[in-house]
């Protein structure tokens, strides 16, 4: 665990590539395989890899971590949902005396399994930001003003994640040469339209910040090569 504070001296010492996850990115690696995304299962490896090698600094807010606990069975549901349908799939073909591969030798608990674990791993690769009050605050201004991430619904968890990550990226200031990233697959809490940028409630706060937005596990690590901070 880490405040903020704490956390921008490491960052000033070893500067390195700073990712924010939101526990729907962690969550993600669980649903893959209802959702088809093998490539997520792919970059949260490449991630958990490069944090424990401080090539990158992962950070999770300090309810991430109960949210992530309180969501895992659905997801896992919902990641074992995808599992039984390339089964059934593969079982017709065979029915219907199509070529078809052999099905998979583990079983489907076992494949999620490794899932879940996978995403603990990065989990466990993040430090845990401790409570800010500033980030408190302007997430409090948020709900109260019905601004996104907290507009419609009126929750606070969003605004409090946000708001710590806005937090962290603010007092690391321009001078910080390493990109910095909040990654979250919830776009119609943090995104436009488009998927790819923070909504507009919210890009005035995340440019002056200088934090950008990512849609996935997968997207951020496609950014970060680009822009050549991994290889």
């Amino acid at each position: 665990m880490s405040t903020i504070d704490q956390a921008v001296k490491v960052l000033l010492a070893t500067p390195r590539p700073v990712l924010i996850l939101d526990t729907c990115s962690l969550l993600d690696i669980v649903r893959a395989p209802e959702r088809g995304e093998d490539h997520i299962v792919v970059a949260a490896q490449e991630l958990r890899d490069l944090s424990r090698q401080s090539h990158v600094a992962q950070y999770v807010p300090d309810i991430v971590p109960r949210e992530f606990n309180d969501n895992l069975r659905a997801a896992r549901r919902d990641g074992e949902k995808g599992i039984e349908a390339f089964r059934a799939t593969w079982e017709i073909a065979a029915r219907l005396n199509l070529p078809a591969p052999p099905l998979p030798v583990q079983a489907p608990p076992t494949l999620i399994d490794e899932l879940k674990s996978l995403s603990e791993e990065l989990l466990a690769a993040s430090v845990q930001l401790l409570r800010d009050q500033d980030a408190m605050h302007w997430a409090i201004d948020r709900v109260v003003a019905k601004l996104k991430p907290s507009s419609g619904k009126g929750q606070f968890k969003d605004s409090h994640i946000l708001g710590h990550a806005l937090r962290l990226s603010t007092l690391l200031g321009t001078a910080f040469g390493k990109s910095r990233y909040f990654v979250s697959s919830n776009t119609s809490d943090f995104a436009n339209p488009n998927g790819n940028d923070f909504h507009q409630d919210i890009a005035a706060a995340a440019a002056q910040a200088g934090l950008k937005y990512a849609i996935s596990l997968t997207a951020v690590v496609a950014q970060l090569r680009v822009s050549g901070e991994i290889v």
